[in-house]
């Protein structure tokens, strides 16, 4: 993750932990620690899709907390499952954004340009992020780990240095989940 870490990954992990054995207040204690990391994956979030004007960080990184605790923060096992989880809920508020933005120009109109495996990157245009979100979504119910890689790396902006401690994982590998998981996004957005 950007800049620098001011907290030991293992307590998160162990107030997650603390979470999911019925504490309550454990996930509120997270936050804090994590707040910075998650105010960078967000400038990231909004720089890649181009939504600043909609939204400032501040904002996602709080409805994204909003989200946490009324969905799915009950399932959290650890550090790695927050972020993932936490990436997913930032990049589902940025394309429910889009969507509204996206309803009130076109009238509700549905998306008619394809989007092909080269556009991956480009999440400045509405229509490409909105194919994309779909294609994760698909791959989601086939592979959630292949989704998870998707959203660390395209939507949160993590790099495979990162992704890799995230994950305790080593470069190597996470770079071939990464081709793996390309290649399925690639796949459906061609189909």
């Amino acid at each position: 993750m950007a800049g620098d870490q001011a907290f030991a990954p293992g307590d998160v992990t162990r107030l997650l932990e603390d979470y999911a054995a019925g504490n309550e207040r454990s996930l509120n204690a997270v936050m804090p620690i994590v707040y910075r990391e998650l105010k960078s994956l967000a400038r990231v979030q909004l720089g890649r899709s181009g939504v600043r004007h909609h939204m400032n960080t501040t904002v996602l990184v709080h409805e994204a907390y909003e989200k946490l605790m009324v969905g799915e923060s009950q399932g959290i096992e650890n550090r790695r499952h927050f972020f993932a989880i936490a990436s997913r809920a930032m990049r589902q508020i940025v394309v429910d954004a889009y969507r509204r933005q996206m309803s009130a120009k076109r009238g509700g109109g549905a998306i008619v340009e394809p989007l092909d495996s080269n556009m991956l990157s480009d999440l400045q245009d509405p229509e490409h992020l909105l194919l994309l979100d779909q294609a994760v979504e698909t791959l989601a119910a086939e592979n959630q780990e292949l989704a998870e890689l998707i959203d660390l790396s395209c939507f949160a902006g993590l790099s495979t240095e990162e992704i890799a401690t995230l994950r305790d994982s080593n470069v190597r590998t996470v770079q071939r989940q990464m081709q793996r998981a390309k290649a399925w996004i690639g796949h459906l957005l061609d189909a």
